[in-house]
């Protein structure tokens, strides 16, 4: 993690964006999950001073670490569906990274992942209107649905549906959400939306049962990667630092348009099963997919010419992230085990 940081901080430098991140208040929701606290930990280092907020409770369930006691850091145990956070003082950012982003984990818990989504979501831009600060909306690509153009510029919103799994629960939220900022920004209300592309890296809880985490915990426990289907659909996996870079570089220098923030490196996710296979020497087993990915998009790839005119440039290619990743987990999955799941892979000992 410490190399992911530097590698953050030297990137804001070069793109002269230090200045806007310095000695500012930034009040962050879902600070303990995976994009959470990897803001934390940057905004800390720059010198700011950071409110924190999470559902505690629900965090831990989902696999979320403990929150690291760092400079100028609060950490607040706060529902973001309830209401506004009691903050005093002045807000320069209002991140809204609550979501609950896993497929496994929003099928069991639908009506929380709606209402984080969208409540959470009016909350923060009313506060936002409240302290004049400028909000980031945590978007998705999701929102591309089985997509009209590949890459997908931002412009081509996808068919949802609101009865699926995915729809009800996360996609048609996540438009909502959309719709809710577009609402508040006639307001004059300053926020940007960034929408992300499969991010991935160090601090992704095994728990996640995301892809990235499932295949790097098969590493770490030594057994077969599971594959549903024929494993030919594609995704555009984006490095944290990556992330990171662009999602600053939109809250600083956006329009107020959607952004989205990823990796335009398309690969099938059978392809992404060989390169973990590689590295930790494993097989490849082929399943029938379980209801949650049944509905899953066949091609996922962002279009990046907006946010590259803004200075976005990714740096890290799919097979060095995956390294990175499998190396911090190798510590970190046994420090920190997901719990048993029918979804992730458990060690030989445990079965």
């Amino acid at each position: 993690m410490k190399r992911d940081l530097e590698e953050i901080l030297s990137r804001l430098a070069a793109l002269d964006l230090v200045r806007s991140f310095e000695k500012k208040r930034i009040l962050i929701t879902g600070a303990r999950g995976f994009l959470g606290q990897a803001f934390v930990r940057v905004f800390s280092e720059l010198g700011n001073e950071v409110i924190a907020l999470d559902r505690y409770t629900l965090a831990s369930e989902l696999g979320a670490s403990p929150p690291e006691q760092l400079r100028g850091v609060e950490h607040v145990d706060w529902d973001v569906i309830e209401s506004e956070p009691p903050t005093y003082g002045p807000i320069h950012y209002v991140l809204s990274l609550a979501a609950i982003a896993s497929p496994v984990h929003y099928a069991r818990r639908p009506l929380d992942c709606f209402d984080v989504i969208v409540n959470g979501t009016r909350n923060m831009a009313e506060l936002s209107a409240r302290k004049g600060a400028t909000m980031l909306l945590s978007s998705t690509s999701e929102l591309y649905g089985d997509p009209i153009v590949v890459p997908s510029p931002e412009n081509t919103i996808g068919r949802l549906d609101p009865w699926s799994v995915r729809g009800k629960a996360y996609d048609v939220p996540k438009l909502a959400a959309e719709a809710l900022v577009a609402i508040f920004r006639e307001m004059a209300v300053k926020i940007q939306t960034v929408r992300y592309f499969n991010v991935y890296g160090n601090g992704l809880a095994e728990g996640d049962y995301r892809i990235m985490s499932k295949f790097a915990s098969a590493v770490v426990r030594q057994v077969p990667l599971k594959v549903y289907g024929y494993g030919s659909q594609t995704r555009s996996f984006c490095y944290l630092t990556d992330a990171i870079v662009g999602t600053l570089l939109v809250l600083a220098r956006g329009d107020g348009v959607p952004y989205n923030v990823g990796n335009p490196e398309e690969v099938s996710v059978h392809a992404l099963a060989e390169i973990f296979a590689k590295i930790g020497n494993l097989t490849i087993e082929k399943h029938e997919a379980p209801k949650e990915y049944v509905e899953e998009p066949r091609r996922r790839c962002p279009d990046i010419a907006r946010i590259a005119s803004l200075g976005f440039t990714p740096s890290v290619p799919l097979r060095e992230g995956v390294e990175r990743l499998v190396t911090w987990a190798k510590e970190a999955y046994q420090q920190n085990p997901a719990p048993v799941s029918g979804y992730i892979h458990t060690s030989r000992q445990s079965r």
